[in-house]
């Protein structure tokens, strides 16, 4: 790809906003799309994830938010590591989460945390607002996904507590998930914690730990995939 420049991503995302393939887009620690924004990404475009960071750099789409990524075969969504060719590594990043209102099998007070029955707080992150996946939506939409490959995430926060290349948590029916790699991932290419999506045409390639996970009670289906 040829971008025209770099543009840092911080904080929340609180409205309505389209990254455009003429720039990458460096993620600076944890970038939370919320508050019914609608996170949108051009065919091409680059998302750079920066090592070093505590917490390390993460593209968290809340319950609230919304993410649309509609990359093409000859033109995918890419999102991978800051760091040069040749230097980059599993783990650089956190990777890519997408958190929904859909059914999560979980009890009120699990593992110590301040959770209600249905509801958790994604691995990896402080338990917040932003964090919270799980309802009584089956039909929700955590966005869509189309032509979309996670290079070198799955950074660790603490023992068996890390992200993934792709984490779904209580995403619903409604969310599209097709044509998507994970590549060089340190921790799961795949991984869902409960919800009712499907998911379609998925390639997991040189990880470090499982290619698909599922837990808490995911009922999908996942067709076609080459790992």
């Amino acid at each position: 790809g040829v971008v025209e420049g770099f543009e840092d991503l911080t904080g929340a995302v609180e409205s309505d906003r389209t990254l455009i393939s003429r720039k990458a887009y460096r993620l600076r620690g944890v970038v939370t799309v919320r508050n019914n924004a609608t996170l949108s990404v051009e065919p091409g475009t680059f998302i750079l994830g920066q090592p070093g960071s505590q917490p390390p750099s993460v593209l968290v789409v809340s319950r609230s938010g919304k993410i649309n990524a509609y990359g093409t075969r000859s033109r995918p969504v890419i999102m991978t590591s800051s760091q040069p060719f040749g230097e980059r590594q599993r783990g650089d990043w956190g990777g890519l989460i997408m958190l929904g209102r859909a059914p999560v099998n979980v009890a009120s007070g699990a593992g110590g945390q301040q959770n209600q029955s249905g509801e958790f707080f994604i691995e990896g992150l402080p338990a917040s607002e932003d964090t919270v996946y799980g309802g009584s939506d089956p039909n929700h939409n955590c966005g869509t996904l189309r032509y979309v490959r996670v290079e070198y995430a799955g950074s660790i926060f603490a023992p068996n507590n890390e992200a993934n290349s792709f984490t779904w948590g209580g995403c619903g029916k409604a969310t599209v998930a097709e044509y998507l790699q994970a590549i060089y991932g340190l921790d799961d290419s795949f991984e869902w914690f409960g919800g009712t999506m499907d998911a379609k045409y998925l390639v997991g390639g040189l990880g470090a730990d499982d290619y698909l996970d599922f837990q808490l009670g995911y009922t999908g289906r996942v067709q076609f995939g080459v790992f």
